[in-house]
C-alpha cells in the first residue's frame, strides 16, 4: 500500500518514498501551453507549493519524476529550461530583513547554476540572474507565496511592516516587466491579490486564473480523485466506523468538501483529507493548523454581520479583482484565506455582469470559526461557555423562560468590559447568535427568513416553538415587530405551542434589562 504524502511539497519525494501523488499534470500542461504569465490565489495548505514544484520538474526535464502521470509521454522533456524558483513561505524574517532574504535566495540560485553575480542589491541581482540564465533558453520564473511577507504583518503596528514589505516586493517584482524577452513562463501563487504590488498593475498580460472554471481543479481534490487514489485508506475508515462507502464519502464531504472558485467544481481540502487518512478520525485539521487571529479580531472591530456567512450572501465579481492593504475588505480576505467560498455563480441577463454567493465551505471551517468567534466576542473559550449554557436547552424544554433569561444575563455579566461594545446593537445580537449556536442544531433556527422579514431566532423543542426577537429599545417593541411581521405565521399549523418572546437590552447595564412572553392570542390582543 502506498503511503500518504502529508506535508510533502517536493515532487521528487513521491516516487522515491512510494507516496500517493494525485496527478494534476494534464491541467498543468494546459496551463503552461495556454499562458505565459499566470497568477493563482488559493488558501494556505491547499497544494500551491506542490503545484509550483511540479511545474519546476516539468521545465527542468525531470522525466523520471513523472513516470506514472498523464504528462509522461506527452511532454518534450528533452527541451529543458533554467528555472528561478523563489519561495517566500519560509524565508525567516525573524532573522533577516526582507531585502537580505531576497538577496540570499538570488545568490543561492546563482550558485546552483554556477553563476557569479557582480551587481549589488536584490533587484539588480535578480535582473542579472535572469539575463545570465537565458543565454541558451528563456527562463521560467516561479514565485510561491509571493504575499507571505505582507500577510504575516497584517493587523500589527497599523500594518507598518506590511506596507514596508509591500514596497520592497513591488521594487523586486518590477524587474519582471522589463525582462519579458528573457522569460518563457511566469507563475505566481499567493493567498491574496494585493493592489499596488508591481506585477498586478504593470504586467498587462498577467492572467489571473483564480476564478477560472478551466483551472478550478488545479489544487485540492475532487471526490473522483479521492476514490481513485485513496481506496485503501477509505476501506480502513469504513471498517473502523462500520459504515459503507457512500455513507463515508458523505461524512468526508460534510467535513472537508465545499471549496469552489467557480461555483461549479467543489474541491476537498487536501490537508484535512490526508490528516483524516493518517489518523482515521474526523477533526478540524486545516483550521487548527493556522488560527486566523487577525481576521477574527477584525470581524469584531469592524462590526461584521457574521450570520450572513452561514445563510450565503451575494458579492459582485469586481470585488475579487484586488484589495488595498490600507483599506482591507474583510469579506474578500475571508474568501481568499479559505474561510468563505463560492457556493453559486450568477450572470445578470440585463448586462451579463457576474456575481457570486459566498458561505462557509464545510463543517470544519464553520464549527471552528464559531469557536474562535465566541472567544473574541465574549472572552470565554467554548468549554467555559458550554458550561454556562448547558442549562439553556433544558429550560427551553420545560418552558422555563425566566431561568433561560437569567442564564443569558449571567453570560453577559461575565463578558470583560474591554471587549464589550455597549453602543453597538449588532454586538448584542452577535453574542446571542453565538450562544444559541451552542445549542443542539435540531432545536434552533437563527435569523430565520420568513415571507415578512427575518426573525432573530426560532427555537424548537418537543412541545414548544419559541419565536424570539431582541431589541435595544423595549420588550414590547420586540413583540410588536413579531406581531407586525407575522414571524409566527409559518408555524401555525404545527401542533406544538407557540410562544413569542421579546427581549430588550440596556446599553448602560451592558445586559438584558427586560423580557416578555406572549402566546399567539395574547400577542394579537396587544
Amino acid at each position: 500500500m502506498k503511503k500518504l504524502g502529508l506535508g510533502i511539497q517536493e515532487l521528487s519525494e513521491f516516487p522515491k518514498n512510494n507516496l500517493i501523488y494525485v496527478d494534476k499534470t494534464e491541467i498543468i500542461d494546459s496551463l503552461i501551453k495556454s499562458n505565459k504569465y499566470c497568477f493563482l490565489s488559493r488558501p494556505r495548505r491547499f497544494g500551491k507549493s506542490l503545484l509550483v514544484n511540479t511545474i519546476e520538474g516539468i521545465f527542468l526535464g525531470n522525466k523520471q519524476l513523472f513516470k506514472e502521470t498523464w504528462i509522461y509521454d506527452k511532454w518534450n522533456f528533452e527541451e529543458k529550461y533554467p528555472v528561478i524558483k523563489i519561495s517566500l513561505s519560509g524565508i525567516g524574517l525573524d532573522t533577516y530583513t526582507l531585502k537580505e532574504a531576497l538577496e540570499i535566495i538570488i545568490n543561492d540560485i546563482a550558485k546552483n547554476y554556477k553563476i557569479t553575480l557582480k551587481k549589488s542589491g536584490y533587484s539588480l541581482k535578480f535582473r542579472e540572474l535572469i539575463i545570465a540564465l537565458s543565454q541558451k533558453n528563456p527562463v521560467v520564473i516561479l514565485i510561491d507565496e509571493y504575499d507571505k511577507p505582507i500577510i504575516d504583518y497584517l493587523g500589527k503596528d497599523s500594518n507598518r511592516m506590511a506596507n514596508i514589505n509591500r514596497e520592497i516586493l513591488k521594487d523586486f517584482y518590477s524587474i519582471i516587466k522589463d525582462s519579458d524577452k528573457y522569460i518563457k513562463f511566469l507563475f505566481i501563487t499567493g493567498v491574496s491579490k494585493f493592489s499596488k504590488v508591481s506585477f498586478f498593475s504593470e504586467l498587462n498580460n498577467l492572467t489571473d486564473i483564480t476564478l477560472s472554471e478551466k483551472y478550478s481543479q488545479i489544487t485540492g481534490y475532487t471526490e473522483k480523485e479521492i476514490v481513485e487514489n485513496y481506496s485503501d485508506y477509505l476501506i480502513k475508515i469504513e471498517k473502523k466506523f462500520n459504515i459503507d462507502r457512500d455513507k463515508l464519502l458523505g461524512f468526508i464531504k460534510l467535513w472537508y468538501n465545499g471549496y469552489s472558485w467557480d461555483g461549479k467544481s467543489f474541491m476537498y481540502n487536501p490537508y484535512s483529507v490526508l490528516n483524516l487518512f493518517e489518523s482515521l478520525s474526523f477533526n478540524n485539521y486545516w483550521f487548527n493548523s493556522g488560527t486566523p487571529t487577525f481576521l477574527i479580531k477584525m470581524i469584531r472591530e469592524k462590526n461584521i454581520d457574521i450570520d450572513k456567512f452561514e445563510r450565503s450572501f451575494e458579492i459582485k465579481r469586481g470585488v475579487f479583482d484586488s484589495y488595498d492593504l490600507d483599506n482591507i475588505d474583510t469579506t474578500l480576505l475571508l474568501f481568499q484565506a479559505g474561510y468563505l467560498t463560492i457556493k453559486d455563480k450568477k450572470v445578470d441577463p440585463n448586462d451579463l455582469s457576474e456575481s457570486y454567493k459566498l458561505a462557509y465551505p464545510n463543517k470544519e471551517v464553520k464549527d471552528s470559526f464559531y469557536d474562535y468567534l465566541i472567544g473574541e466576542f465574549t472572552g470565554f473559550d467554548k468549554t467555559d461557555l458550554f458550561e454556562l449554557t448547558k442549562g439553556l436547552q433544558k429550560e427551553l424544554e420545560i418552558n422555563d423562560i425566566k431561568s433561560f433569561i437569567l442564564n443569558l444575563k449571567t453570560i453577559y455579566a461575565n463578558i470583560p468590559s474591554t471587549i464589550f461594545s455597549k453602543e453597538n446593537e449588532r454586538y448584542y445580537h452577535t453574542v446571542i447568535y453565538l450562544i444559541l449556536k451552542l445549542l443542539k442544531a435540531d432545536i434552533i433556527d437563527i435569523e430565520k427568513q420568513t415571507n415578512h422579514g427575518r426573525v432573530d431566532a426560532v427555537l424548537f423543542t418537543k412541545n414548544y416553538i419559541f419565536v424570539m426577537e431582541f431589541k435595544m429599545s423595549s420588550s414590547n417593541s420586540a413583540l410588536r415587530q413579531i406581531k407586525e411581521k407575522k414571524y409566527y405565521e409559518p408555524y401555525l399549523s404545527d401542533k406544538r405551542d407557540i410562544l413569542c418572546v421579546g427581549v430588550a437590552f440596556d446599553k448602560e447595564e451592558r445586559n438584558i434589562k427586560e423580557y416578555k412572553t406572549k402566546t399567539i392570542s395574547q400577542l394579537l390582543d396587544m
